[in-house]
C-alpha cells in the first residue's frame, strides 16, 4: 500500500513539471512584450513603425528598406497614438503619448490613426525633430549614440518620447543611413499644415486613391476620377497599398 502511494506521488510530481515546462516558453513569451518593427523610405527619409508584421511586409514589398527592431514594447500601458499627414508629398507619421498634441495635429487637418502600441518599462525612447523636413520630421531610437548624431547634425533634442521594455536591433541591409542634414533647404511650407491645397498634379512617386477603392491613380485629370476630386487621398504608392489599392487604373497608365 505504502508503495503504491509512493508511485502515484512521484507520478503526480512528474506531471507537475510537465505541465510547468510546457507552460513555460508561453510565459516566456508573454513577458518578452511587442518587437516593434522599423522601416526606412529612401525617397521621403521617413522611419516608420508598426508592430504588424502584414504591414511590415506589406511596406518592404511595396520598396521600404526592413532595418530591424526599433524596440520591444509592452502588451499594454499607456497609449501611443500615431497620425498621419496625407497633405504632404509622399506622406508622413507622427507618434505620441500627447493627447492635447494627438488632438491639435488632428485640429489641423493630420488624419488620426488610433492606438499604435503602447509605453512602459524602463528603456527610454528618444525623439528627435529635423526643422528642415516635410516628411520624416521626427525620429525615434533607443540608441542615445544615434540620438546625439542626429542632434550634433542639426536635428532638434526632443527628450524621451515613451518607454519601451527592451532595445531593439538592427538586421543587415545594404539600406542608406538615416538623414543627417546639418543645413538642408528650409521648407517655405510648415511640415503640420492647417489645410494646404493639394497639388492639381501628383510630383514623382506621388499618386491618389479614393478610400475603399482597389485602384491608384498617377493623374488627378483622369477621366474615372471626374465626381470625386474631393475625396482623393495623396500619398506615395506603399501607402496607396497600406490604404488598400492593389494596382494602377488602367486608364492611368
Amino acid at each position: 500500500m505504502r508503495k503504491s502511494r509512493l508511485v502515484t506521488s512521484a507520478f503526480a510530481a512528474a506531471f507537475a513539471l510537465l505541465v510547468a515546462f510546457l507552460a513555460a516558453p508561453t510565459a516566456a513569451h508573454a513577458s518578452a512584450g511587442v518587437e516593434m518593427h522599423r522601416l526606412y523610405n529612401r525617397y521621403t527619409g521617413e522611419h516608420f513603425y508598426t508592430a504588424a508584421v502584414v504591414e511590415r511586409d506589406s511596406l518592404v514589398d511595396a520598396g521600404w528598406t526592413y532595418e530591424g527592431v526599433g524596440w520591444v514594447a509592452p502588451a499594454d500601458g499607456d497609449v501611443v497614438y500615431r497620425l498621419y499627414n496625407g497633405y504632404v508629398a509622399g506622406g508622413d507619421h507622427h507618434y505620441t503619448l500627447d493627447t492635447d498634441e494627438y488632438g491639435a495635429l488632428v485640429g489641423l487637418g493630420w488624419t488620426p490613426e488610433g492606438e499604435g502600441w503602447h509605453s512602459g518599462g524602463t528603456v527610454v525612447v528618444y525623439r528627435q525633430y529635423n526643422r528642415y523636413a516635410t516628411t520624416g520630421t521626427h525620429n525615434y531610437t533607443t540608441d542615445k549614440n544615434e540620438n546625439d548624431t542626429l542632434v550634433a547634425n542639426g536635428w532638434t533634442e526632443e527628450g524621451i518620447g515613451w518607454y519601451a521594455l527592451g532595445e531593439g536591433w538592427s538586421v543587415e541591409t545594404p539600406s542608406e543611413p538615416a538623414p543627417e542634414p546639418s543645413q538642408p533647404q528650409q521648407p517655405s511650407q510648415p511640415q503640420q499644415p492647417s489645410e494646404p491645397a493639394q497639388p492639381s498634379e501628383p510630383q514623382g512617386d506621388l499618386v491618389c486613391w479614393i478610400p475603399g477603392k482597389k485602384v491608384w491613380h498617377t493623374r488627378k485629370t483622369c477621366r474615372s476620377l471626374t465626381k470625386s476630386q474631393d475625396k482623393l487621398v495623396w500619398g506615395s504608392i506603399a501607402d496607396a497599398k497600406v490604404a488598400g489599392a492593389e494596382r494602377v487604373c488602367k486608364n492611368c497608365g
